[in-house]
């Protein structure tokens, strides 16, 4: 049995989710204590009982102290079979979250794997269902086929979005060998993308064109194609949300920026698109967000990253990814560089 610390790094949620997946890859079970024990409401929250139910149903897994705000749990991985699965997350919890678990739980099993989550698509502290549709499910092509299909928008606090997620990847168990993952060449800057999306009640204000228009004019001075696609469309709770990415010749890095009450679509835009050129100007090839997400995936397969910074979430998820995978990673937090494997 595994014994994972909870307070490890940064001491968040993304520690059980990647733990779980793990598990679930490797069929080694764990024990996980203090889980977000730091936080202001510490224990399990709807996303993370989420990732433990829908695991439970894909694979039959079996678990321990699994309710909210419980501080640890014990998961007994299954196997995952070819299934459909559809879940209400309740509220605005973050169908993105879950994703992202059941993307590295499933996509190393061989098996296809359909998912349809009703909840928050875009909401805090989780990346946007942009960005999981544009840029984490391409960067994982060369281990297996993401599609992500974002069929309605969730905002907080009603999310009732509905997010779409299929994923058919490697079966490791057949003696395939997993691609060795390697982001630490960017290729030229080939265009900029972007999705501006708010509620149809902002659209008498223009908030989805001023975000698409603001942020193209941003972009100008690069002299490269910029198109920002803007969309309106009903939510049952008012929000907006802009996400960019830079489409290079072997990375996507990217920005968003969350709607705010009060602040104007020109300041949103102008903070995203900052944020994507400050990446650009950096030597980054992957942003930190995508960083500790990859961090699994390096130690499955064994590979190196460049970002522009180490963040205590990269740390986080090397320590679980540690614990379960005969992976060793070495970080060189000056040049900002994750290496596992020779």
């Amino acid at each position: 049995m595994i014994e994972i610390d909870g307070t490890h790094g940064e001491g968040g949620g993304a520690i059980l989710r990647t733990a779980l997946a793990l598990s679930t890859i490797t069929g080694k079970p764990f024990r996980i204590t203090n889980i977000r024990h730091g936080r202001p409401q510490p224990g399990l929250k709807r996303e993370h009982l989420y990732c433990i139910r829908i695991l439970q149903e894909l694979s039959g897994a079996k678990v321990e102290d699994a309710h909210l705000e419980s501080e640890q749990i014990t998961f007994i991985p299954g196997e995952i079979k070819n299934k459909k699965v559809l879940y209400d997350l309740e509220t605005a919890a973050s169908a993105t979250l879950v994703s992202q678990c059941i993307i590295l739980a499933t996509i190393f099993s061989g098996k296809r794997v359909h998912l349809t989550l009703q909840g928050g698509t875009d909401v805090k502290w989780s990346i946007p269902a942009d960005y999981l549709a544009n840029v984490l499910a391409p960067m994982l092509k060369p281990i297996g086929d993401v599609k992500v299909n974002i069929r309605k928008r969730g905002y907080f606090p009603k999310g009732q979005g509905v997010l779409e997620l299929t994923v058919k990847g490697h079966d490791r168990h057949e003696g395939s060998t997993l691609p060795r993952l390697e982001f630490v060449e960017r290729g030229n800057l080939l265009k900029i993308e972007g999705v501006a999306h708010a509620s149809a009640e902002l659209e008498a204000a223009d908030v989805a064109r001023r975000l698409k228009e603001m942020a193209e004019l941003s972009f100008n001075t690069l002299n490269k194609p910029t198109m920002v696609r803007q969309e309106y469309s009903q939510t049952h709770s008012t929000g907006a949300i802009l996400t960019l990415w830079a489409r290079c010749g072997k990375t996507i890095l990217a920005s968003d920026a969350l709607g705010e009450k009060g602040v104007p679509a020109e300041k949103l835009a102008e903070r995203a698109a900052k944020e994507l050129k400050d990446l650009l100007a950096s030597e980054a090839v992957v942003d930190p967000y995508l960083a500790d997400q990859l961090i699994p995936y390096l130690g499955m397969c064994g590979g190196a990253l460049k970002t522009s910074t180490i963040t205590e979430h990269v740390k986080s998820n090397i320590y679980v990814t540690e614990q379960f995978l005969d992976a060793t990673f070495l970080v060189d937090e000056t040049e900002a560089i994750v290496q596992c494997g020779e």
